[in-house]
């Protein structure tokens, strides 16, 4: 798929419901990630809002390479079979992935995400906190860079939902509308934080399960599509 049919298929509505999933799940990240603001907050001084912006611009850009990386091994696996059979298993196995992480968000199943976040967390954590504790300039940045890396079981389900995309653009694109969907609360974090009501930060939490679930089923019905690619586009510039 070429960058402009990419942007096509995830256009303006798709890439504001990433947005909507983004803005929505900022509740789940604040609570995952909220003290990594709250921290660079407390420590910079008159600095304080260039290194929020330093942070999230790190965390986003992260995002939208972790899209990229996403979207090319899509196309990877898309050119190692039968057309037919790869467009149809691509994103029957990405919506399923993304089901399942939208169910566990919602606690309706569990052990999906356990393992690898375990692993994930175990290699990330040592990075993390030498970022935390340098007061260099550059240190928000890294600290974003690691952030996006932190297990995440929406960074994973979009990062699939990227996948799925086989494209390095649509890829790109998902997670930069997702990306940005999460910046708001986190900018806002010293307030947000403490003036939403517990009822309120839980149902936003459901909310955003519900939205992979929709993205999920989305990414499923790409797979009864036909056909899901124009056979001359399958080439990334």
């Amino acid at each position: 798929m070429g960058a402009a049919s990419a942007l096509t298929e995830s256009g303006a509505m798709a890439g504001g419901l990433l947005f909507l999933a983004g803005l929505t799940s900022s509740i789940h990240c604040l609570g995952m990630c909220g003290g990594f603001p709250l921290l660079l907050a407390r420590s910079g001084g008159n600095r304080s809002w260039g290194r929020q912006v330093a942070y999230n611009l790190a965390r986003v850009n992260t995002l939208v390479a972790i899209g990229a990386l996403s979207g090319a091994i899509g196309f990877s696996v898309l050119q190692t079979g039968p057309l037919w059979l790869i467009e149809r298993a691509l994103p029957l196995v990405a919506g399923g992935f993304m089901l399942l992480v939208g169910l566990e968000m919602l606690g309706l199943v569990g052990g999906i995400t356990g393992g690898w976040s375990r692993l994930v967390q175990g290699v990330v954590r040592g990075p993390l906190q030498a970022s935390l504790r340098s007061g260099s300039a550059a240190a928000p940045l890294a600290l974003g860079v690691f952030n996006a890396f932190l297990p995440c079981q929406l960074v994973w389900a979009f990062a699939a939902r990227a996948a799925s995309t086989a494209s390095i653009a649509a890829g790109m694109w998902t997670m930069l509308c997702f990306g940005l969907g999460t910046v708001p609360a986190m900018l806002a974090m010293g307030t947000l934080g403490r003036w939403m009501p517990a009822l309120v930060r839980t149902r936003l939490v459901a909310a955003s399960g519900v939205l992979v679930i929709l993205f999920a089923l989305l990414t499923l019905a790409r797979a009864f599509a036909f056909p899901l690619h124009d056979h001359a586009a399958l080439h990334v510039h």
